[in-house]
């Protein structure tokens, strides 16, 4: 049901389920919306991605058939749950998705059917979700840190239904309650500690068979280089569901060798601040599944780095930001045969675009961003005439240089 549609139309309008796109809330989407009581599922969504301004002038008490109630891209009026929610005792799916919530209130916990929650704008969360025992969905804030209303860690255990959970943080949530839950499917979680990452990756080793999907982000300065830190590393590829990982200020000077067991469902990578001192190159082109690969901030500080031919044969983005010592980078014609994207930004010693990438026919936008000027001069039409290596990336649809 559109917001524009009328008193009259809508009142007669009875459905079990309701979906409003609107701007904002007024009466007359209160008064139609009351008007279907028995309603199984209602959705709120904003119109071209704006934030709605929640008025509490719908009480979700009256609706106690509800199952599935979605408020998405809500500005709440004083930053609150809307009234009645806590009423709906057959509620199986809350979502406040894009919403801004101050505090989600330990009222939530009187939910007893409630199967999906979704707060990931919700900073502030009760220590009592432990206690809906029901939950198979949790989805945590993972762009800001969300924290426990009168402190301590948020407290998982009991969930044993719980499947998926995203946006776990093991210095804000109890990892030991993490690995009790014998249900978990999918893990999306930032690990912030050495302790708190051996005892995952233990418990994912223990458990291959259960884990269907795991994005881990590993946020800890420290260096890997130490017997137990490279064995760590090593058991952490070696997790077969392991899809996306990015490792943040993880100092190493290499990665550990590509092995058939090693990497096996990778399909997303970032490392930012390695260091690496010996070309990555080498092992992540045979990644078999490997299709996004971003290298942020010296993650490798060698001069030189290649892409040999037959070498990534999945990849679809390639990201190279700040690699400060890299001066030439070379692409082998076979190399990379399925990339589309390219992203190349401050990398200030590097002195022209290889060869290669005119093999790359798959490649439909390049972008070029904070470079020296000698270089973008190279890949440009400078006065009407091609520069140097012009040739080169010609044949790209989307091209955007910016020094």
């Amino acid at each position: 049901m559109d917001g524009e549609m009328g008193r009259e139309e809508s009142s007669v309008c009875k459905t079990n389920r309701l979906a409003v796109h609107m701007d904002e809330l007024d009466n007359d989407h209160s008064y139609s919306t009351g008007e279907n009581k028995n309603i199984r599922s209602l959705l709120f969504f904003p119109k071209n991605w704006r934030t709605i301004k929640w008025y509490n002038c719908i009480t979700f008490g009256i609706f106690k058939y509800l199952k599935v109630l979605v408020l998405q891209g809500c500005r709440f009026e004083d930053g609150k749950l809307p009234q009645g929610i806590e009423k709906l005792k057959l509620l199986k799916l809350l979502s406040l998705e894009d919403s801004y919530l101050k505090a989600l209130p330990a009222s939530i916990c009187k939910l007893s059917c409630l199967q999906t929650l979704n707060v990931k704008e919700t900073i502030r969360l009760p220590n009592y979700m432990y206690k809906m025992r029901r939950l198979r969905h949790l989805f945590l804030s993972s762009v800001l840190d969300h924290e426990c209303v009168g402190g301590g860690k948020l407290k998982l255990e009991g969930l044993n239904e719980l499947e998926t959970i995203t946006g776990f943080k093991s210095s804000i949530d109890d990892i030991t309650h993490l690995i009790k839950l014998p249900k978990l499917r999918v893990f999306h979680g930032t690990i912030c500690d050495e302790q708190s990452l051996s005892m995952i990756v233990d418990h994912i080793l223990n458990h291959q068979d259960q884990f269907r999907n795991i994005q881990l982000v590993i946020e800890m300065d420290v260096n890997m280089d130490l017997e137990d830190g490279s064995t760590l590393l090593r058991r952490l590829v070696m997790c077969h569901s392991l899809h996306y990982l990015r490792i943040r200020d993880w100092r190493m000077s290499k990665l550990p060798a590509y092995e058939v067991q090693l990497y096996q469902n990778m399909i997303e990578l970032h490392l930012r601040g390695t260091r690496i001192e010996e070309d990555p190159m080498q092992i992540l082109e045979k990644l078999p599944m490997l299709r996004v690969l971003g290298l942020w901030r010296n993650p490798y500080v060698g001069r030189e780095m290649v892409c040999r031919a037959t070498g990534f044969p999945q990849l679809r983005d390639l990201i190279l930001f700040g690699l400060s010592n890299l001066v030439e980078w070379r692409v082998e014609k076979g190399a990379m045969l399925n990339l589309s994207y390219l992203y190349i930004k401050g990398c200030s010693k590097l002195k022209m675009i290889p060869d290669g990438l005119k093999f790359i026919t798959t490649l439909k936008q390049l972008r070029i961003m904070l470079m020296p000027r000698q270089f973008t001069d190279r890949v440009q039409m400078v006065d009407g005439e091609e520069g140097e290596d012009y040739h080169k990336i010609k044949h790209i649809p989307f091209l955007d240089i910016y020094n």
